[in-house]
């Protein structure tokens, strides 16, 4: 049985843990997910995911943020992946989203494929992964309407 707490979904016994370390993080004040970003402190770029060199200008000299939790779409696509043979094709969104600060990041977007279109404003969400060897539930980063 799965209740909601605090924005994310979770078995009674534990939290679910991310898919892939230090991509994003849950906010304290309203429980919603934001993605981390490093920026350059020489020249002040914005990477995402974090890096450990600043693809401007290679200085290594790097903070990590917490990137704004909300954008607009700026393209998309959907893609038809082959299911059990009983469902046939299931088709899911694929966009890159604009952030604040001129921060392009890509991801699933959480909406009916025909409902997807260039400036539709999104947000960061959790989405469900699967489950790792121990049982506990794997989230990763995506969008959804805003």
């Amino acid at each position: 049985m799965l209740e909601k707490r605090s924005g994310w979904f979770m078995t009674p016994e534990s939290e679910p843990a991310p898919l892939v370390d230090g991509v994003f993080v849950v906010a304290a004040a309203d429980g919603r997910p934001r993605l981390l970003v490093s920026r350059c402190e020489a020249c002040g770029a914005r990477s995402f995911p974090p890096r450990e060199r600043c693809s401007a200008c290679s200085e290594t000299d790097l903070a990590t943020e917490e990137a704004p939790p909300e954008g607009e779409l700026y393209t998309w696509t959907v893609i038809r992946e082959l299911g059990r043979p009983t469902e046939g094709f299931i088709p899911y969104v694929v966009g890159q989203v604009d952030l604040a600060d001129d921060l392009r990041v890509m991801g699933i977007v959480k909406c009916d494929p025909g409902a997807a279109e260039i400036g539709m404003k999104v947000r960061v969400c959790l989405l469900p992964q699967g489950h790792d060897g121990d049982g506990r539930e794997l989230v990763g980063y995506g969008f959804e309407p805003a």
